[in-house]
């Protein structure tokens, strides 16, 4: 599998940042969500910096199953509408 990555957007300048004396930089609150970062490089130099949201391999198969993740997402909306109601985990 190849690490290869085409960028076809547009970019805005957000930040212009200063390198430190053992080459590092911070990322700023645009980043501030962000435990991890991909980074890529092209043939120019330019560096693309990607947020990544990592979760367990447990939880894979439901980013994997299209209807259980819509019916997931559908029942955190009722629940935050207050649209609940109890269940007995026996009866079913």
């Amino acid at each position: 599998m190849s690490n290869t990555i085409r960028v076809d957007d547009c970019f805005s300048e957000i930040n212009t940042k200063s390198v430190d004396s053992r080459h590092r930089i911070t990322l700023g609150k645009e980043f501030s969500n962000a435990k991890r970062v991909k980074m890529y490089k092209n043939d120019r130099g330019q560096i693309l910096l990607v947020p990544l949201t990592e979760f367990p391999d447990a939880e894979l198969w439901l980013y994997d199953n299209e209807e259980a993740f819509e019916n997931l997402k559908n029942g955190i909306i009722q629940a935050k509408k207050g649209k609940i109601s109890k269940l007995n985990l026996d009866d079913l």
